[in-house]
């Protein structure tokens, strides 16, 4: 049945935009999952849901919106510090009321992740925003981003224990007409839409606690989530078997979950430069971290010197060559 006559629209008319229905997002658990209109709002509304929440340990290296979120809640951040692996230095015990968050980097710390839920169980969140694909763990609250793995323009995934199904928010978010820039991209390329791009994230970042839009749904629903995943697994292990014995970073393959980049841990942070100057795209992830970190410490240098090297899905194996023999070149 056709998606616009199950919702009532009626029979014949003019035609919308036509999209398949795969159906395999991977964090829809029926009950124990929301579906909100960000990452940081996913945050908001597992906070708001554990009501007990007295102060939050968090990373220093991670994303800013984590801690802004807690400070418009009024609820207290301990920061700590991580080490070379990317894990907790150390692992406290943990009063009443007081919750540990690990950010999931890259989607290449499961092992990690599985160790800190044993640890901790209900007293730890999952910031799961760059692992789309690592699996919730029982009795652990975690929070998901699917815009940083597909053109989405808005969306956020809050999963939760709880006794009786999760409640929505009352209002929906609206996407329209900020999600105008995924079609100005495929009329213009990125570079012409990436004014409307950031101006959809201002709009996010200022609008409050909303369901996810009924568009970036139907968005989702036509996104082959599985082949998606098949495709960055592939180019991922590509990247690391011709780089890996470059990168300062350990990854261990065993511990993957379909990753949003491959973490290049370089003594020469000018490569990012080289690599750009090639029209190979490196976010500078988190660049508030550089603000904010002590000169000289462990979190300053993986601002400047980890490289988040592409592998999505749109990039095939000519792509991973391309990076591949870019980075190769700059160490000969």
């Amino acid at each position: 049945m056709a998606w616009c006559m199950e919702r009532g629209m009626g029979i014949g008319g003019f035609f919308g935009l036509e999209l398949p229905e795969y159906g395999n997002f991977p964090q829809r658990h029926p009950g124990r999952s929301v579906a909100v209109n960000s990452g940081r709002r996913a945050l908001e509304y597992i906070l708001r849901r554990l009501g007990d929440v007295r102060r939050v340990r968090v990373p220093m290296y991670t994303c800013r919106t984590v801690v802004e979120t807690m400070e418009r809640l009024g609820i207290p951040v301990i920061p700590y510090h991580i080490d070379e692996r990317l894990e907790p230095e150390e692992l406290p015990e943990l009063e009443k009321g007081e919750y540990f968050l690990y950010t999931n980097y890259f989607g290449i710390k499961e092992k990690c992740v599985d160790l800190l839920a044993f640890r901790y169980g209900g007293s730890l969140i999952v910031d799961n925003a760059l692992a789309l694909y690592s699996p919730a763990r029982s009795g652990v609250a975690s929070l998901y981003s699917p815009r940083k793995f597909s053109g989405l323009p808005d969306g956020g995934i809050a999963v939760m224990d709880a006794e009786q199904p999760l409640p929505e928010p009352e209002e929906q978010d609206e996407s329209l007409p900020d999600a105008a820039f995924l079609l100005e991209c495929l009329e213009h390329g990125q570079e012409r839409a990436s004014a409307a791009c950031e101006r959809n994230e201002q709009r996010l970042q200022n609008t409050p606690l909303r369901r996810i839009s009924r568009l970036t749904e139907r968005l989702m629903s036509g996104i082959d989530y599985e082949q998606a995943r098949l495709l960055r697994m592939n180019n991922f292990l590509y990247l690391h078997e011709r780089l890996g014995h470059l990168n300062r970073l350990s990854v261990e393959p065993d511990s993957l979950s379909a990753p949003c980049y491959y973490p290049f841990w370089t003594a020469f942070p000018e490569l990012r430069n080289v690599l750009i100057d090639q029209r190979v795209l490196i976010p500078l992830l988190w660049p508030e971290v550089l603000a904010q970190a002590p000169a000289g410490s462990l979190e300053r240098k993986l601002a400047l010197h980890l490289l988040p090297l592409p592998v999505d899905q749109r990039c095939g194996p000519q792509a991973m060559e391309r990076v591949a023999r870019i980075v190769e070149a700059f160490y000969t």
